[in-house]
């Protein structure tokens, strides 16, 4: 993405919003320009790698002894990145739900719903070919692949996410036009989404829990409440207390995932991923203090810029693509976060991929015409 003058960058919501660029546009009215944050497409940058890291922890986390030192080390680097998955929401919820974005329902289907199905469909394709390749021709076996395509490889979850997000970014607006319903949204979002599932994960509260799955007050919500809470946290400055409050709640949010986490797995006597959900308490405390501490950076040289400004424009690229990256490494040539120690593994591996993927992404992007659709 062709790089814009100093302050006249505002931010569009286009297609994924939280992995696709951010590209200047003039704004509607008064035709004033909008200053563009940095902070956002750092936090696109880094919750992408985040991503990768995440994937890295988990190849082999199920299947490793929890005892060991190696599942250790998944557990250590899987808990600090939790927080990947909720700040890609919420950057999405702080570019479409900002009030000056103002996008019709037509257009929302037409540019942005559509584009993130083209997306899904070329690379459920992509990787139908790579995993679900029919052996032999039958309806049973054409019928597989077929699925395979539409539903795409499993880390692609995220896009039919998004996509329901759109469908109700029109109501959350509403929601968001209204200080007062904004603050009463969250608090129910937090209290259903978070703090009721958190308590009932310990399993002392059979009848809490029973209240709260009959109540299905959950069920309308999910990750909405990123989506709604990006935008709040972005229209809000914390003032000089922003570093130290982020910072405790990024640490507090890690010693609680990874020590409950050990915790339920040691009890378990095998992996337990109920306080890695991406709702529960710890995870939530996580994502705010990177969202909060990243959102307010700037970027001040032209040359600093530019290279954000690659890196973010290929996030999506990096995120498609990865998989099979992890999967031909691991494949072809013994790299894993088990063929030595996973402490140094891991990073190694999610290194090597993320490496590996940005210039594919970069690669495809610059593949005329259809480059721009696909990545």
């Amino acid at each position: 993405m062709m790089l814009e003058e100093d302050g006249r960058a505002s931010m569009r919501a286009v297609s994924v919003a939280s992995l696709f660029p951010i590209r200047s546009k003039r704004h509607a009215r008064g035709g004033r320009y909008m200053a563009r944050q940095w902070g956002l497409d750092i936090l696109r940058i880094i919750s992408m790698a985040a991503v990768v890291f995440i994937h890295a922890a988990a190849q082999f986390w199920s299947l490793t002894d929890v005892h060991s030192s190696d599942w250790m080390a998944m557990n250590a680097y899987d808990s600090a990145v939790r927080w990947a998955v909720p700040v890609f929401v919420m950057i999405s919820g702080a570019l479409f739900l900002r009030p000056d974005c103002s996008q019709s329902i037509r257009r929302l289907y037409s540019k942005n719903i559509v584009r993130i199905v083209i997306v899904i469909l070329v690379w459920g394709f992509v990787y139908a070919l790579f995993y679900h390749f029919p052996e032999d021709i039958s309806v049973k076996s054409l019928w597989a692949f077929i699925k395979a395509c539409l539903l795409g490889h499993f880390h692609m979850w995220f896009l039919f996410m998004i996509i329901g997000l759109y469908i109700v970014t029109p109501v959350l607006r509403c929601v968001t036009r209204d200080a007062v319903a904004t603050r009463y949204f969250l608090i129910v979002a937090f209290i259903c989404n978070s703090l009721l599932p958190f308590i009932t994960g310990f399993g002392h509260f059979s009848i809490l829990d029973s209240l709260y799955t009959r109540g299905m007050i959950s069920v309308p919500l999910g990750y909405s409440f990123y989506f709604v809470l990006g935008f709040w946290l972005n229209q809000h400055d914390f003032g000089k207390c922003r570093v130290g409050l982020s910072l405790a709640a990024i640490v507090l949010g890690y010693v609680m995932v990874f020590g409950l986490t050990c915790w339920a797995s040691f009890d378990a006597g095998r992996g337990d991923t109920r306080f890695y959900d991406f709702f529960s308490l710890p995870v939530l405390l996580e994502s705010v203090g990177v969202f909060v501490l990243v959102r307010g950076a700037n970027v001040r040289s032209i040359r600093g810029r530019k290279v954000v400004s690659v890196m973010s424009g290929a996030s999506l690229g990096v995120y498609l693509v990865h998989m099979l990256v992890m999967d031909a490494l691991r494949n072809w040539f013994g790299l894993s976060t088990v063929a030595f120690n996973s402490v140094l593994a891991i990073p190694v591996t999610a290194i090597s991929v993320i490496a590996i993927s940005f210039v594919l992404a970069v690669a495809l992007r610059k593949i005329p015409v259809v480059g721009k659709y696909i990545v």
